[in-house]
């Protein structure tokens, strides 16, 4: 297939010009989120809240018990998220060295055969939901580099037909709205 033609089938799956208005924050009743009753077992794929929320030992009860019920997945958009911390953390900061390790720990004992890379179709299609939401939500340079990773884990999760776990139910809600076929699991921290 061609690029043109490449582009063609992403523009005819998103529909760009079908969005005109600005997104609103759905109802909380209307979005998945963890059940601490009812664990069902999935293929997930970890935002990078998780790890970020796990390293903070903020993780509830209800991500720590299905968690180890699913097949994990991993992605390198989240490792480059979480690599970026170790250039940001000061090292002159008492705090920092523990957390560099920490964070070092976590990006080296993720398997290479369960990490996501996406593909030059997911990166399309990324930028041009990522475009959209910036374009309807009116976002400005950091909210469109935060909206575009968002979109890469989204859509890589789609098309391995896994769930993406995260807490971070604003920016996801709004993908979410405008590419349905991409599924997420909130979970909220106490």
């Amino acid at each position: 297939m061609n690029s043109s033609s490449a582009v063609q089938r992403s523009l005819r799956r998103l529909k760009p010009e079908k969005h005109t208005s600005s997104l609103r924050p759905r109802d909380r009743s209307s979005l998945s989120f963890l059940d601490p009753i009812r664990q069902p077992s999935h293929k997930l794929l970890l935002d990078t809240t998780v790890y970020v929320d796990a390293l903070q030992s903020r993780l509830p009860q209800s991500a720590d018990l299905v968690i180890p019920a699913s097949e994990i997945w991993h992605s390198t958009v989240t490792e480059s998220e979480l690599a970026a911390l170790l250039g940001l953390l000061n090292p002159r900061h008492k705090d920092s060295s523990e957390a560099i390790k920490q964070v070092m720990a976590v990006l080296e004992n993720r398997p290479a055969h369960r990490t996501l890379n996406p593909d030059a179709e997911v990166w399309r299609e990324a930028g041009i939901l990522a475009g959209m939401l910036a374009r309807l939500q009116g976002y400005g340079n950091t909210e469109r580099r935060r909206a575009l990773n968002d979109a890469l884990i989204l859509l890589s999760a789609a098309k391995k037909g896994c769930t993406v776990l995260t807490r971070n139910v604003a920016d996801f809600d709004f993908l979410m709205q405008l590419a349905p076929f991409g599924k997420v699991l909130f979970y909220d921290i106490s």
